[in-house]
């Protein structure tokens, strides 16, 4: 069964664009096109603004998913009913079909692409190069201000101490924080599969396959022990990804940045208490 042309297209956050088209749904990206025909589709749901597409999946296995975030709330409950009462029927106890395997992703952009791509990658590396002397400037200028003003090397010299000690635990925190907001958000909104272990330079680590056909490390942490794992990277950053992990890992990592935070709120107290005087 085709879908009606009524059905309205679903425009989402970065550009995204999901469509149907005759016996196929199309999810369009400023990078790539996804196209789904409706026999891959187990089903389609709505939660609140955002849409996600359920690819039917053989018993066992991890359904693999596709989303679109920030569309209409109106559009998306009529696009949801309509897909699904279009889905084609299946004969009662007919093992699913790995719908991943029916859909077609066609990479755009070319070159451009992939430019775009290492920009990301070197944007990336880049922010971890200066968070740590994001962390370390303000305690170098701060003690140099109390050197200058209030001419008391011994009182700068502690205020760099304190200073190093309270951005060293902030550097700690944000990277803590940051794993946790990751280990929250992609399981959530991005793109969940099966990661194999491989090995690369030497070392076993674990490697998936994002919509483009691209392999790609886990990461440098992930060291394979022999299993397949699930992880979901992000829709529109693939190089971005996190093994699915329970929750009391994520509440761990949570408590374990905000105590690094709390650690860092004391030393930056003392820095600042200790560089007052300079000033009067």
């Amino acid at each position: 069964m085709s879908i009606s042309s009524s059905i309205p297209v679903l425009l989402g956050d970065g550009n995204a664009e999901l469509r149907s088209e005759g016996e196929a749904l199309l999810l369009r990206r400023p990078r790539e096109e996804v196209r789904i025909p409706l026999a891959a589709v187990a089903r389609v749901r709505a939660e609140g603004r955002d849409v996600t597409v359920e690819l039917t999946a053989p018993a066992g296995a991890e359904a693999v998913s596709y989303r679109i975030e920030d569309v209409s709330r109106a559009a998306a409950g009529v696009f949801t009913d309509a897909v699904n009462g279009a889905l084609p029927d299946r004969a009662a106890g007919e093992e699913p079909v790995d719908g991943s395997t029916l859909v077609t992703v066609t990479v755009l952009g070319g070159p451009e692409a992939e430019e775009d791509e290492q920009a990301e990658e070197e944007k990336a590396e880049a922010a971890l190069i200066w968070a740590p002397l994001a962390f370390g400037l303000p305690p170098v200028v701060l003690s140099a201000v109390v050197g200058f003003a209030g001419k008391d090397l011994d009182r700068a010299v502690a205020v760099l101490m304190l200073g190093f000690v309270a951005g060293a635990f902030g550097f700690l925190a944000w990277l803590a924080l940051w794993s946790a907001w990751s280990d929250w958000y992609l399981p959530r909104h991005g793109i969940t599969v099966e990661a194999d272990p491989v090995l690369i330079e030497g070392r076993g680590t674990y490697a998936y396959t994002d919509a483009t056909g691209r392999l790609r490390p886990v990461g440098a942490g992930d060291k394979a022990r022999g299993e397949t794992i699930r992880v979901a990277y992000h829709p529109r950053k693939p190089q971005r990804a996190v093994p699915h992990k329970g929750t009391g890992s994520l509440v761990g990592t949570l408590i374990g940045g905000v105590v690094l935070l709390a650690l860092a709120a004391l030393p930056c107290w003392g820095a600042v208490a200790l560089a007052l005087p300079a000033f009067d």
